[in-house]
């Protein structure tokens, strides 16, 4: 182990262990990202005709979002 870098106590029934801590970046979405995720994940015609309100309420065109119809 290094020094000085942070640690996590795991205990569990049989041992207790230190383990080194490691980070992982987050990944960030873009308004575009998100406006995809809510139009391609629309399950029918009623779900996608709420994520096209949302998209349009971030202040994002639908239609120039590329994204998958769900098949009505």
């Amino acid at each position: 182990m290094q020094p000085k870098t942070p640690k996590l106590l795991e205990d569990s029934r049989d041992a207790t262990a230190f383990i080194e801590a490691v980070a992982v970046a987050a990944e960030g979405y873009t308004p575009n990202r998100k406006a995809e995720f809510l139009l391609s994940n629309s399950v029918d015609a009623e779900d996608y005709a709420r994520a096209v309100e949302e998209v349009r309420r971030m202040g994002l065109a639908p239609a120039a979002i590329p994204h998958y119809k769900p098949a009505v």
